[in-house]
């Protein structure tokens, strides 16, 4: 039976098929558990970025971190744009 996090996944978010909805949710709930241990924001951006999420998912995965935030999507996207894991180096 799907997790609460994949049901919210499946019936939130169009096209997801139920396998992505899965790894998706395991990401919410790994990075969850990082925020609960003291990591920032920049440390779980940075994982995400080590186990290979893109942006788009970041950006998903961001927003149900930070649940009833008035503007997530918003946020979501400032933090993981704006996040020293996917800034580029100059020079």
């Amino acid at each position: 039976m799907p997790s609460p996090t994949v049901e919210e996944l499946l019936a939130n978010v169009h096209g997801l098929t139920p396998e992505r909805a899965e790894q998706i949710g395991d990401r919410i709930d790994a990075c969850r558990r990082l925020l609960d241990a003291g990591a920032d924001m920049d440390s779980v951006q940075q994982h995400l970025k080590d186990e290979g999420v893109g942006i788009l998912y970041a950006i998903l995965i961001t927003t149900r971190l930070l649940g009833d935030h008035p503007s997530r999507l918003r946020a979501a996207r400032e933090i993981v744009e704006c996040s020293p894991a996917r800034m580029h180096n100059a020079g």
